[in-house]
């Protein structure tokens, strides 16, 4: 168990889509210090600020295992490490993670999370690796000011819908598709398939029905994990350009990559690429911000929602059992969706934008919760609560 004295160093140079992981790694240090914690940020790759006691704290995965700090990994007990992973448990680096339990064994890493979904198949494949989930949260920084969110200002905003985030392109599923055997295609199909049809189907649950009913054992990490990526992709793209086609009529500005500008047609308008620190910021730009949630998630949420609540714009999100749990708990904080009806979403914005004084009454709610419940000093404790505890090794 932490103490306030311990030090927690916090890897903050990354390469990730849009600097997600360089940022939430600094927001947390930030937070971190707002709390009293003594956090400190390095680099791994300078090998001369290399702590030697402490707790390590990194974003999903390091290349290899020898650029962690040698007190982490030499057995000396010296230091502990928690890897906040962003990403489904398929997404996990199980070679480095092999190479871990191998040279130095699970007892000084903590995996945190915010997916629980799937999360069931880590002690299986990983023995031994503690896991926890740790939801997402915002900075300080993303709360829109409260004076502003009055039905002059609201009323005026640019966009009638906000969307953010990204599809991967056609021709980038249609290359892997092509290098597949015709019957896992066909599998995937199937699969996408079910979770568009059910949209709290897990992806665990979708393969064992299509792989298990086609006469093959089902359960193999590695054979779920191969089909994953590019079922994720296919759904991901479906539901999002069918969702955003729906909306014609409105203002719609659409954040996120290029691809998105062959769908940006009539009212719907490609606003450009935007970073993870700055998408309050495109949310702050709408009345009603559709704030789907991640694909490779079924009953989890990201950061997305919490951005959109914190940035004043009526919130629209997908039904998801921890959306409705964390943000729809007494007064509603987001109007829910249902994924398998196409044009669900555009009737809870249509819903939503003809009623300008309770949307704007529930922009309110969903900001004040940003604030109170969503921050990521409100995570602080959580990652404390986490830390190994790991009593050094006699010499």
């Amino acid at each position: 168990m932490n103490t306030m004295q311990d030090t927690i160093w916090i890897h903050d140079q990354y390469q990730s889509q849009y600097g997600l992981l360089s940022a939430m790694s600094r927001e947390l240090h930030q937070a971190m210090l707002a709390k009293g914690i003594d956090a400190r940020r390095f680099n791994l790759a300078d090998t001369e600020s290399h702590p030697e006691s402490g707790t390590l704290l990194f974003m999903n995965v390091p290349i290899r295992l020898d650029v962690l700090p040698k007190a982490l990994i030499d057995g000396s007990g010296r230091m502990n490490a928690i890897q906040y992973f962003v990403d489904h448990p398929f997404a996990l680096p199980a070679d480095i993670l092999d190479e871990w339990r191998e040279h130095v064994g699970f007892d000084n890493l903590t995996l945190a999370l915010p997916c629980l979904d799937d999360t069931h198949l880590i002690h299986p494949r990983f023995p031994g690796l503690k896991h926890a989930w740790i939801p997402h949260g915002v900075p300080r920084a993303a709360l829109i000011p409260t004076d502003t969110l009055t039905p002059e200002h609201w009323n005026n905003r640019e966009f009638d819908v906000v969307v953010t985030g990204s599809v991967r392109p056609s021709n980038e599923i249609a290359k892997q598709v092509q290098s597949m055997r015709p019957d896992l295609v066909k599998a995937v199909e199937e699969i996408v398939a079910l979770m568009m049809h059910d949209p709290h189907l897990g992806y665990v649950n979708a393969f064992d029905l299509v792989i298990g009913s086609s006469g093959f054992v089902t359960g193999h990490w590695d054979t779920q994990k191969y089909l994953w990526h590019l079922t994720i992709a296919q759904l991901n793209r479906v539901r999002r350009t069918n969702l955003v086609r729906t909306l014609q009529g409105l203002k719609v500005g659409v954040f996120g990559s290029k691809d998105w500008e062959p769908e940006c047609t009539g009212t719907i308008q490609y606003a450009g690429e935007v970073d993870y620190e700055t998408c309050a910021n495109a949310f702050a730009r709408a009345r009603v911000a559709v704030a789907w949630g991640p694909t490779q998630f079924n009953h989890s949420y990201s950061e997305r929602i919490m951005q959109a609540m914190a940035s004043g714009a009526c919130v629209v999100a997908d039904d998801r059992l921890l959306v409705r749990r964390e943000f729809n708990q007494g007064a509603q904080t987001a109007t829910l969706f249902d994924w398998s009806d196409p044009f669900a979403a555009r009737r809870a914005v249509d819903a939503t934008l003809s009623d300008p004084t309770a949307a704007l009454e529930q922009a309110k709610r969903g900001r004040t919760l940003a604030e109170q419940s969503c921050l990521w000093e409100n995570r602080v404790q959580d990652f404390i609560r986490v830390i190994p505890a790991r009593e050094p090794q006699p010499a």
